[in-house]
């Protein structure tokens, strides 16, 4: 299955809002509408101009920045690095999120900039009409078939199929033919249509009209043009044809005309003559197809190369969902796609295939493979009869939006939650110092009536309190009240990290903090308590930039995490917890690594909520994360996990180098509090 030209086209205007592609002089290639619009361009043909002249001199603003954002970002891409650059819209608060990638060519490099609005749905942009392309392609079709035809009848029966080629919308076109008083078709009457007339030998011999099912339609004047010169071809066809039916008729009755011969032969002559001219006329048409079908190879490996050069994953399947190609070296053609692209055995159980041969209509779903999220856009690729030949997908990485949706759950869970802790913690604290009070005497008072109680007991040896026998209450009654008294203590120690959760810390975010120091420093403060089940391995890059921050929020982070890290070690087994340091040109990162028990899937969903913890049983208030999460919101970074079961957990956190000196904090405790 060859992939088309306009479904290139579509495929990739569908999927993108924006759409942009370079040379490696930085001009032009092509621009989709949604990038003209949001410059304010109103040149229609843009093709060849340079970037920079078409922001700077032929749109609505002077935009030689965003000129230079894209030559960045060009540069970038010829170096073998992908990424992304913002372009904000017109519209307030818009932007557009735009991937690029690089590719070389027989004719250069180019670049490609796709990308979708963020917030916004996908707009789909005009449908290209390549009319002409498929004008030629009609009558290349009517010709050949001209030839091939064994009878006339067989001809304009057949007929209707050929011309749909060439209208712009195949599906809804009629036909109707008349010739030499013989319908084909039902008549157009009520139908608004075009039409052309059939001239055999100067006489008004037929006619062929063309209209549309759907009265939405109008007529193109390429579409009237096609259709007249059809008319000429056939007409000059039919009298060809009825030449020939004409000379073996006279053959088979030669011994009646032979009188008539000379005139037949002068009229051949003057026939084939005309012919001749015919001829050359095709002739110069066949050499214009030639050259045409040059230039769509030329067209058809420019577009391989741009679809190569796509960012987004893309396969076009068959259907029998083997793998057509794909702009991935990694997936090869002849494959099955749920193997080469999701290593599975089985068909995918909500299978898009399936689904677009019996809908015929594209289909966006999103699909989760190795902890990856990928927005998958399946469009169907039909044939010449207009059935579902396979579908092209294309495969969108959402990750990076899937955490940052998650991210801001969890600051949304922690944000509500703080409007509520001071008042909760009042309420419970209040109630739990009369019990603590209370319990203190009841302990004084038990040492001065057991005594009593000890001497009546010698007396009176079937003493009962409470229901129990007196020895048994006698030796259990202060275990229970320092079970009371423990429980009130653990009672006041949830209270303390509820107010220290909701307090507003003072820390302001001020500091220059070295990372490496503060990750040292940590490592040494923690070690005699991880010594006895880690070991501790440092791997800090040197000379990494330094962060605008509050240093003890920091080392708060550090002592946290290095201590969740120890206590996931099982007992009986020497762990390892890695600490890394390392930075990019946005942001310095660190990694802390345990090789101990990991974590499922549904405990990695809830460990950054408040109270959420695996060690309560061992005096874990699940307080340690979620406040580890909102320092290092409050720096403006993020932290992620990623944890398997007896294999071990990585946490990532990732803070930006470069940041505005800010005032403000957020709800913290001031002391590590370890899970």
């Amino acid at each position: 299955m060859q992939l088309k030209a306009e479904d290139i086209c579509k495929a990739i205007e569908k999927c993108n809002d924006f759409v942009l592609i370079l040379d490696d002089n930085e001009r032009i290639l092509y621009a989709g509408k949604e990038f003209l619009d949001e410059c304010g361009v109103t040149k229609k043909n843009v093709k060849g101009i340079a970037l920079k002249v078409l922001l700077e001199e032929f749109s609505s603003k002077n935009w030689a920045g965003r000129a230079m954002a894209f030559s960045d970002a060009m540069s970038e891409a010829r170096n073998g690095r992908k990424g992304t650059l913002n372009f904000a819209s017109k519209e307030p608060d818009l932007s557009y999120s735009i991937s690029y990638g690089y590719t070389e060519t027989s004719e250069g490099g180019i670049a490609v900039f796709c990308g979708t609005m963020i917030h916004c749905l996908g707009n789909y942009t005009e449908w290209e009409k390549g009319k002409r392309i498929r004008e030629l392609s009609c009558l290349y079709a009517v010709a050949d078939w001209i030839d091939r035809s064994a009878t006339i009848s067989e001809f304009f029966t057949e007929l209707p199929k050929y011309l749909a080629t060439g209208m712009h919308f195949p599906d809804d076109v009629m036909v109707y033919s008349k010739y030499q008083g013989q319908d084909y078709g039902i008549k157009l009457d009520n139908v608004r249509n075009i039409q052309t007339t059939i001239i055999i030998s100067g006489k008004d011999s037929g006619l062929i009209q063309i209209g549309y099912a759907s009265g939405d339609h109008g007529f193109l004047s390429e579409e009237q043009r096609m259709l007249d010169e059809i008319g000429r071809m056939l007409s000059l066809a039919l009298e060809r044809r009825d030449l020939r039916d004409n000379l073996v008729l006279k053959q088979d009755e030669e011994a009646e005309l032979k009188t008539k011969l000379v005139e037949l032969e002068t009229e051949i002559n003057l026939r084939t003559s005309e012919l001749e001219n015919q001829t050359k006329k095709l002739d110069t048409v066949n050499s214009y197809l030639d050259r045409l079908s040059r230039d769509w190879e030329e067209t058809q490996v420019r577009l391989e190369t741009m679809f190569l050069a796509v960012p987004d994953k893309v396969a076009l399947i068959d259907r029998n969902r083997n793998i057509v190609m794909s702009n991935r070296p990694d997936i090869k053609p002849g494959g099955k796609c749920y193997q080469a692209i999701f290593n599975r055995d089985v068909p995918c159980k909500d299978c898009r295939l399936q689904r677009i041969i019996k809908k015929r209509t594209p289909i966006t779903i999103e699909v989760t493979h190795d902890d990856t999220f990928y927005e998958v856009h399946a469009l169907p690729v039909f044939g010449q009869d207009h059935e579902v030949e396979g579908i092209i997908e294309f495969y969108r990485d959402i990750t990076k939006e899937k955490n940052y949706k998650k991210q801001l759950q969890q600051a949304d869970k922690l944000a509500s939650l703080g409007q509520l802790v001071s008042g909760i913690g009042h309420e419970i604290n209040n109630p739990n110092q009369f019990i603590k009070g209370n319990i203190k005497i009841i302990e004084q008072a038990l040492d001065d009536i057991l005594p009593i109680i000890d001497g009546y007991y010698k007396d009176n040896p079937d003493l009962k309190i409470a229901r129990l026998k007196y020895d048994f209450f006698r030796q259990h009654i202060g275990t229970l009240v320092k079970d009371m008294s423990h429980g009130s203590e653990r009672i006041k120690s949830i209270v303390e990290g509820l107010r220290g959760f909701a307090r507003k810390d003072e820390g302001l975010l001020i500091d220059e903090v070295d990372v490496n120091t503060i990750i040292d420093a940590s490592a040494r403060l923690c070690y005699n308590q991880l010594n006895k089940t880690a070991d501790i391995e440092l791997n800090l890059t040197k000379d990494i930039p330094s962060i605008i921050g509050n240093t003890q929020k920091i080392e708060q982070v550090a002592i946290n995490l290095m201590m969740n890290a120890g206590q996931a070690i099982p007992e009986g087994r020497r762990g390892v917890i890695a600490i890394s340091t390392r930075s990019d040109s946005d942001s310095v990162i660190i990694e802390i690594k345990d090789n101990g028990k990991g974590m499922n899937e549904r405990t990695l969903k809830k460990i950054f909520d408040p109270f959420f913890t695996t060690r309560r049983s061992r005096g874990g208030t699940g307080l340690g994360l979620a406040i580890v999460y909102g320092i290092i919101e409050e720096h403006g970074g993020t932290i992620s996990v990623s944890s398997k079961v007896d294999v071990g957990t990585t946490f990532t956190i990732m803070l930006p180098i470069k940041r505005e000196v800010s005032t403000s904090s957020v709800d913290s405790l001031t002391h590590a509090v370890p899970e």
